[in-house]
């Protein structure tokens, strides 16, 4: 069995992800993860050993790279991050039942005349509404917030080696990494959907999605619409009380992969805003 690389025998920076939700965000580590909120004047950062693995084995590592076997993987990871998450979870499967009924509502009213036409457009190509609502809850909620500070927080330790406020500040809420630059190709996906009329795209779109981000996604055109959709659709400008969550939460994690421990499971700060 292949030895686990560890960025820290190294000096390398660690690579972070994460996501944000209403009133906080969670992020993921090589090891640990952390969720991050406010309550009752303080900011509680809970930091535990990460859900999501990597592989080990040298051989599952080779497997994981091959096109088609590597979008299984790709899935894996994202769902088991999704489920470690209860927020998002709860999120995730409301929006699948606000779509199902939205869906068959567009059906029952469609039929002649312009808003029959409509309504059956809308129950085709339910992405649109659906596009519309996530923009908006990301724009005019706090998620978006959050989600500009998870992105600053990350920025500032890969371009400062310190996470500080003011760092923080001064970093960019656009990165490459964010899941935001996979969105295009999901739109694209959606949008073809009613135009094949087979079962098996249901499965195969996603291996289709993964494929595309896993060719296309880091040239520069890719890149650029991703940039786009961060900017104007999926982060805001965080606050001050976004911040600090976003900087205790992160600088916590760094620690808990420095020492490969964590001593408490809940870790409180007093907020200074």
């Amino acid at each position: 069995m292949a030895r686990k690389h560890d960025p820290q025998e190294t000096n390398e920076k660690l690579l972070f992800g994460g996501m944000a939700r209403w009133g906080g965000l969670d992020l993921f580590g090589p090891n640990y993860m952390s969720a991050a909120y406010r309550k009752d004047g303080e900011i509680r950062v809970h930091v535990e050993p990460s859900n999501i693995r990597h592989p080990e084995n040298s051989t599952v590592q080779r497997l994981a790279e091959i096109p088609v076997i590597r979008s299984f993987f790709f899935w894996a990871r994202l769902l088991m991050q999704v489920v470690g998450s209860v927020w998002t979870l709860v999120f995730f499967a409301a929006s699948m039942a606000v779509l199902w009924v939205f869906v068959s509502l567009m059906e029952m009213g469609s039929g002649a005349g312009a808003t029959g036409g409509l309504f059956g457009f809308f129950a085709a190509f339910p992405i649109v509404p659906l596009l519309v609502l996530f923009f908006a809850a990301m724009k005019f909620t706090s998620i978006g917030r959050y989600h500009g500070a998870e992105h600053k927080a990350v920025v500032a330790y890969e371009s400062y080696d310190e996470v500080t406020l003011e760092t923080a500040r001064k970093s960019s809420r656009i990165h490459p990494r964010c899941g935001t630059n996979i969105l295009a190709y999901i739109i694209l996906a959606a949008l073809i959907d009613p135009f094949i009329d087979a079962w098996w795209y249901a499965i195969a779109q996603f291996i289709l999605i993964s494929e595309a981000w896993f060719v296309l996604g880091k040239t520069r055109a890719s890149i650029a619409v991703g940039n786009f959709l961060q900017r104007y659709f999926t982060t805001t400008e965080p606050g001050r009380a976004e911040l600090e969550v976003a900087v205790e939460s992160i600088n916590a994690l760094i620690q808990a992969e420095k020492e490969k421990k964590v001593g408490e499971s809940l870790i409180t700060v007093p907020a200074r805003f």
